[in-house]
């Protein structure tokens, strides 16, 4: 738990140097991801294609001024330099009678066993859910037929033993081990759980508790966790409500990306975590946004880079760069 001067010290640190960090090097740069079709498009996550390229799912609002929590998963092809390469489609995840418009929020893509899934939460009775309602985690599998993308019907997972303590539930990792795709529920205990995709109940598997020095708010899930130098690696995300350069001086939320590493094999616990945010050239600036927002929903690693997407302010998309040996280099071994 920060403490009250540590948290002074730091707004005082964010307001003297701005966050920009142009020379840290690990980042080498960051490409913005543009669709006219869907302005505004965000939070986007990608997996790679056999044939080669990309695909990626983003979240998308149509009218946030008037609906702003109807939200649909986009998909769109990208190439091997992230450009897009065929029109963004808006995807489906109703029935034509459903009670409710799409909710559908933050998609996580992950490819397993030559299947593209489909990670997101929702609520599909509901609508516009407060914090007193629930929303769920769904999995539903990306389908492509001759490049008109659809999904399947989704299927609600449900953690056996903490449905009912946490309403919304969101940002849950998916990880291949063994052949097995696991789930990682919370980094903070570190807590893996076993699905079981023909009724949809998570089990417990395995929970550790490190102590993790991180000071900038709870950590959250992030991207997919992938095999990077025989350890898992994911990128999370946390929030602090700090002043910075980048929001002119006034307190507002801040999110934070950082990564973190841990064993190939069970109890999966963490083994190094990055010791500060992970900054790179132009991530926090000036805007009209009420939030400052870094947002990784997805990476690919083709060595000797990793590749991070993410979210920009909740409406721009991004795709950084990240040179693997530095950025390993940088984590912080936790004992």
């Amino acid at each position: 738990m920060i403490r009250k001067v540590e948290l002074i010290i730091l707004m005082l640190l964010l307001l003297i140097f701005p966050l920009q960090a142009e020379d840290i090097p690990i980042i080498l740069n960051s490409k913005q991801i543009i669709l006219p079709n869907c302005p505004g498009a965000f939070n986007p996550s990608l997996t790679k294609l056999e044939e080669g390229g990309f695909l990626l799912v983003f979240r998308y609002c149509p009218d946030r001024i008037n609906e702003g929590w109807v939200s649909y998963i986009g998909v769109v092809r990208l190439n091997e330099v992230f450009e897009p390469v065929s029109e963004p489609q808006l995807l489906s995840v109703r029935r034509k009678n459903s009670k409710t418009p799409s909710q559908s929020e933050d998609a996580r893509i992950f490819s397993y066993f030559g299947r593209h899934f489909v990670f997101f939460n929702d609520n599909l009775e509901i609508k516009d859910p407060s914090f007193g309602q629930r929303r769920d985690i769904y999995l539903a599998e990306l389908l492509d037929d001759h490049g008109h993308f659809s999904l399947s019907s989704p299927m609600k997972l449900i953690h056996d033993t903490k449905y009912n303590e946490k309403w919304w539930q969101k940002n849950w990792m998916p990880f291949e081990w063994n052949q097995r795709l696991l789930l990682v529920y919370s980094i903070d205990p570190h807590e893996i759980i076993d699905p079981n995709f023909i009724e949809g109940i998570c089990h417990p598997f395995y929970t550790t508790s490190p102590a993790i020095p991180w000071y900038w708010g709870d950590l959250r899930g992030g991207t997919p966790a992938i095999l990077v130098d025989n350890q898992y690696l994911s990128f999370f995300h946390s929030s602090l409500k700090i002043a910075s350069d980048a929001s002119f001086g006034m307190e507002m939320w801040h999110y934070f990306m950082g990564a973190y590493a841990f064993s190939p094999e069970p109890p999966f616990q963490i083994t190094h975590i990055s010791p500060e945010p992970i900054i790179g050239k132009g991530f926090y600036t000036h805007s009209n946004s009420e939030k400052r927002v870094i947002f990784p929903s997805g990476c690919i690693y083709r060595d000797p880079y990793i590749y991070v997407s993410y979210g920009k302010d909740d409406k721009e998309m991004w795709i950084a760069t990240i040179d693997k040996d530095a950025l390993m280099k940088s984590l912080r071994k936790i004992h």
